[in-house]
């Protein structure tokens, strides 16, 4: 918060002459009549913080004018695009902030247009009363843009990002400054957008966005089936510009021109020539995998994943505000980009999944755009660069890095008979597990609220009774975990190959078990290498090349980082370890049959133990 100060108003009336004291007098009173408009009217009190903004701009603008029209790509391509001029203010050329949508840009809802602004509490409301247009796109292949899709991310839809970076910034209401903001593809787009580096782009606030791809759509080397399918299905959907009920999925609002709805339908017929994202997700089963294009060039994760491009995104200097939540698949991603890259940014981090956000979005984001993209200087960027909220103790908090600089890396050892303990067992043991195949995380969980449907985390206690767990004794004070909790497990198997979740969670006294992280790892999949980006965590290459059957019998060490998680575990509660063989609702596991037997080794040099982020 930055206060403003006012000179007269603070006075020491002690040892002070009669003239001081009448020249005091006079100043206060000078400063009175300045406060109450006698002669002026008192500088507005400045604050800039997380969530509230005030005294550097105003929303001076009360409406908007909606127009929407095709811009054409350097190959010709047509892509609709919704542009959103703030009216009823000043008149002057103002900055803009760019959408990139695969999910309609607007769309119509039984005859009435449904676009950003028909929320009446939608932030793009707050965003251009401060002074910003917005330009919403349809990505080419999707809503009412023509052109088709090969798989996502692909070179040319990057591309199209310049282009219409570089159209904005030419418009004779645009200063030619551009920002970029949305959440999941909408986030992913523009990290691949700053990789072009075109010098109009000054800013991004990506919202839940993915480092690398292949860590969600293959976690641990596991296909997450159940949302490839679900969001395969609804963008077949979307990009046939059909009526879908039950789910709200309407056709695409058509461009202004489109009057009778011709261009529409001839866009919507080249959409037809998409790619399945169920074949291609089935192609790409690892880190490595590549796939042919209609451009002659093979396409693999790096070149669909910022991972592969952040080199350029550094380059380009665009500043960036990340924002994700601990319940969100990104939520790791999130941290990374704020540890790899050396642009100017800040990372906001809440109890959100994939569905929820920050109360404050909206203002912060305008604290953003006036900082860069207006060049108000608002001390956002003065700001330790990490806002963490704190599950349990219900608190935000800023930091200087992530890791914390006072996290200690604690190591807690499995006991034979399912106990949790921050001392090694002085004898070697093991405990016995049958991998049970209709064990699961949940119909609602962080994968599938990657499609909209937000996340409910039931008790696990019943759900315990099928895995093998390890649970502390009732903690003797509050424990807050903060960072990457990581498993070390120790376990020989019967069979060639497994799939290994590992779940982390809160147990109050009445037993009720509370879901607060997981990790998850294909065994032949478990090999170790150098993690490309930071923080420093156990990372696995997943190539082709690095397929390990399991020898049954023999024991391996399987190194699983889970989701980062910022907890505080309440005194009288406990800290539960839960492991399963499968996540029958979320990811593909073989079914095996009989099913194979886990030895997990607890004390001795095979001591499986989690390394629990510690914060003294």
């Amino acid at each position: 918060m930055v206060l403003p100060t006012q000179g007269g108003m603070i006075m020491n009336w002690r040892g002070t002459s009669l003239s001081r004291t009448l020249c005091g007098l006079a100043t206060l009173l000078l400063a009175l009549m300045l406060v109450a408009g006698c002669g002026g009217t008192a500088e507005p009190e400045k604050v800039s913080m997380p969530g509230e903004y005030s005294g550097y701009s105003e929303p001076v603008y009360t409406s908007w004018e909606t127009t929407s029209q095709y811009v054409p790509m350097r190959d010709g391509t047509k892509i609709a695009v919704d542009v959103y001029q703030p009216a009823g203010g000043p008149q002057e050329k103002l900055p803009a902030v760019l959408i990139m949508t695969p999910y309609h840009r607007a769309s119509v809802e039984d005859g009435e247009v449904v676009d950003l602004m028909t929320n009446p509490e939608s932030p793009y409301r707050t965003i251009v009363s401060y002074g910003y247009a917005i330009v919403c796109a349809d990505i080419r292949g999707t809503g009412a843009s023509y052109g088709t899709r090969f798989g996502i991310f692909s070179p040319i839809e990057v591309q199209d990002g310049s282009d219409l970076v570089d159209w904005i910034a030419a418009q004779d209401w645009c200063d030619g400054n551009v920002g970029m903001m949305g959440q999941s593809y909408l986030a992913i787009i523009q990290f691949m957008n700053a990789s072009n580096m075109n010098p109009h782009l000054k800013c991004i606030i990506p919202r839940y966005s993915a480092n690398d791809l292949y860590d969600f759509v293959y976690p641990g080397g596991i296909l997450d089936f159940n949302f490839v399918e679900v969001y395969d299905l609804a963008m077949k959907l979307l990009n046939g510009n059909k009526t879908a009920a039950p789910v709200d999925i309407y056709p695409s609002k058509p461009v202004d021109e489109d009057t009778g709805g011709s261009m529409l339908a001839a866009a919507t017929q080249e959409h037809e020539a998409n790619t399945d994202l169920v074949v291609l997700a089935d192609q790409m089963t690892f880190r490595d995998s590549v796939v042919d294009t209609p451009w002659g060039m093979p396409m693999g994760y790096p070149t669909a994943s910022p991972s592969g491009h952040l080199e350029e995104i550094e380059e380009s200097g665009v500043a960036i505000y990340n924002m994700g939540g601990w319940l969100d698949c990104y939520s790791a991603d999130t941290l990374t980009f704020q540890d790899t890259l050396s642009n100017k940014s800040k990372t906001l981090v809440g109890n959100y999944d994939h569905t929820q956000g920050f109360d404050g979005f909206a203002i912060e984001c305008v604290r953003f755009f006036d900082r860069y993209l207006k060049g108000i200087e608002n001390g956002i960027d003065e700001e330790p660069p990490f806002y963490l909220y704190t599950t349990g103790s219900d608190t935000w908090n800023l930091y200087e890095e992530w890791p914390l600089a006072d996290e200690e890396m604690t190591p807690w050892y499995f006991e034979a008979g399912g106990t949790l303990s921050d001392s090694a067992p002085a004898e070697e043991g093991s405990e016995e597990y049958t991998v049970d195949y209709t064990t699961s995380s949940g119909p609602q969980t962080r994968w599938l609220a990657m499609t909209g449907d937000p996340s409910e985390y039931e008790d696990r206690a019943a759900e315990d009774d099928k895995c093998l767990t390890f649970t502390t004794a009732p903690l003797q004070a509050d424990l807050e975990v903060t960072g990457h909790p990581v498993l070390h497990l120790y376990v020989s198997t019967t069979a060639a190959d497994g799939d290994f979740f590992v779940y982390l969670e809160d147990v109050g006294a009445d037993g009720y078990a509370q879901y607060k992280s997981e990790g998850q790892l294909r065994a032949s999949l478990r090999k170790l290498g150098q993690r490309p980006w930071l923080p420093d965590l156990p990372y696995h290459p997943s190539f082709q090349a690095d397929v390990q059957e399991l020898v049954p019998g023999e024991t391996v060490e399987l190194v699983i980082a889970l989701f980062p998680v910022s907890h505080v575990f309440k005194e009288g509660h406990s800290v539960r370890v839960s492991l399963a063989g499968a996540d029958v609702e979320n990811f593909r596991t073989p079914e095996l049959s009989p099913a194979p037997v886990w030895t997990v080794s607890v004390g001795g040099t095979d001591a499986s133990y989690i390394d629990m982020p510690i914060i003294p």
